[in-house]
């Protein structure tokens, strides 16, 4: 058995180096993310050697070598570091640094291994990144690109309303049905199996949608605004304000740039006006939300954030400057869970990880990881503004830097309420439209800086054309 798997797996690596070399790198990336939420290690794993593998593994590593060939044949476009890249790699050295100078050995009950997280929720994303930043983009690239993450969300959609309505004969993967698999079982999780991971990836291509259909004719238009509807469902099914929040913010954020004038104003002041009065109104139906547990459950859910909130700040008065430790958290919190001078309940997240991107690294790796942090995020909202901004930029860039600020709206929501790096589905997405829009953003100030040199013909030529001209 083992070596009909291991024929099995050579195979799946040399076709899939030969269609990478031979397709879009850009779309490599985007075959990876699928892979990696419908095709991962739930779906099937099996072990080579000690290691464990999964189809989405076995892809990463094809898209690696594909890259490198890529790259060693010219068929890349490399492009200069930017001062974005000086902080990703900062922020990566900082955690790597802090993990393995606290102790990265254990782990409690229902903690991820440090050294996991690490490669899951930024080695891999910083991967995704490069191979992305470097690849060739075009037109034809870019609209493949919104093409396959609007046909995902369909499936994405589809999936998630067959969930809700328990249809589950009809929902691919099967495991989606397994609830011991995953987080969040009674809402819309498709195949990441965690509402929020799903919302991220339904909300991306809900956006990636809208600015496709600016690019096809009026049949194209009708077909996809037919469809936006079904995406609207399946998020709400999911059931996590955060997402709710995420793909309103995108939609603001599109309409802020495409919309000009009075009626940019009149849209965007409605919809926030709109927005205030429906949480002002729905707030305790809101925090009262059925989900897959009680309302009681849910209410907690809420009030657990300020707990969060309140021990992230003690620990981080504690210890400013370098934190606690990367993945420490859920072991250096507990002293402080026995705090008397609150009357917040405590000890109501002793068994769970953090709860906030953001809190995470300010506790784990203090302000110098999350200024790195920080700094990462702005330069890709400078990105993209930037592509959205210059004139000499084609549409299909522009078009990009209007996905890659939207994205990067409804990511800001997720990790607020989230720790979304634990695996590497959520930070992979961001990632790869990032390393997109920064290698696009190099491109046009390389394209800008190039001098313009009189056309020079070789001694060669200069010789006949002077002696034609003596005759």
């Amino acid at each position: 058995m083992e070596a009909i798997i291991v024929i099995a797996v050579v195979a799946a690596l040399v076709w899939g180096l030969i269609l990478a070399l031979r397709g879009s790198l850009v779309l490599g990336c985007v075959a990876y993310l699928i892979a990696a939420c419908a095709f991962g290690p739930y779906f099937t794993s099996f072990d080579i050697g000690g290691i464990t593998l999964s189809l989405d593994r076995i892809f990463l590593v094809g898209l690696v070598v594909a890259y490198a060939l890529k790259r060693q044949m010219g068929m890349t476009e490399p492009k200069p570091l930017a001062g974005i890249d000086l902080a990703m790699i900062g922020l990566l050295g900082v955690l790597g640094v802090s993990a393995f100078t606290h102790d990265y050995h254990v782990s409690g009950p229902g903690e991820v291994p440090v050294v996991q997280h690490l490669i899951n929720g930024y080695i891999i994303p910083l991967v995704i990144y490069w191979i992305a930043r470097q690849a060739r983009t075009d037109e034809q690239t870019t609209t493949q690109l919104l093409a396959a993450l609007t046909l995902f969300g369909v499936y994405l959609a589809i999936t998630g309303i067959l969930e809700s309505l328990h249809v589950w004969a009809l929902v691919f993967p099967r495991y989606i049905a397994n609830p011991e698999l995953g987080l969040h079982f009674g809402r819309a999780r498709g195949p990441m199996v965690h509402a929020v991971s799903y919302g991220i990836y339904l909300d991306a291509c809900l956006l990636a949608a809208g600015l496709w259909m600016a690019r096809v004719g009026r049949g194209g238009k009708l077909a996809i605004g037919l469809l936006l509807p079904l995406f609207l469902t399946a998020i709400f099914f999911t059931k996590t304000r955060t997402v709710w929040l995420g793909a309103a913010t995108g939609m603001l954020v599109i309409a802020a740039i495409v919309l000009k004038g009075r009626v940019r104003i009149a849209v965007l002041g409605s919809a926030i006006a709109l927005g205030g009065l429906v949480i002002l109104a729905k707030s305790d139906a809101l925090l009262g939300l059925q989900r897959e547990g009680t309302v009681q459950d849910t209410r907690q859910s809420a009030d657990m954030r300020k707990v969060f909130t309140y021990v992230s700040w003690k620990m981080f008065l504690d210890r400013p400057i370098w934190g606690v430790g990367f993945g420490q958290f859920a072991r250096e919190k507990l002293p402080y869970l026995t705090d008397q001078s609150t009357d917040l309940h405590l000890e109501t997240i002793r068994g769970y990880v953090h709860h906030n991107t953001f809190l995470s690294i300010l506790t784990e790796t203090g302000l110098i990881g999350l200024g790195f942090l920080l700094a990462m995020l702005a330069g890709w909202v400078k990105a993209g503004w930037q592509l959205v901004r210059n004139q000499q930029a084609p549409p299909w860039m522009r078009a990009h830097g209007m996905l890659l600020l939207g994205v990067l709206g409804i990511a800001v929501w997720q990790m607020v309420g989230h720790e979304i790096t634990f695996t590497p589905l959520d930070q992979s997405l961001i990632y790869c439209l990032a390393g997109i829009g920064v290698g696009m953003r190099q491109m046009l100030r390389h394209q800008a800086e190039l001098p313009t040199v009189a056309y020079s013909a070789p001694p060669w030529m200069q010789r006949k054309i002077a002696a034609g001209q003596r005759r």
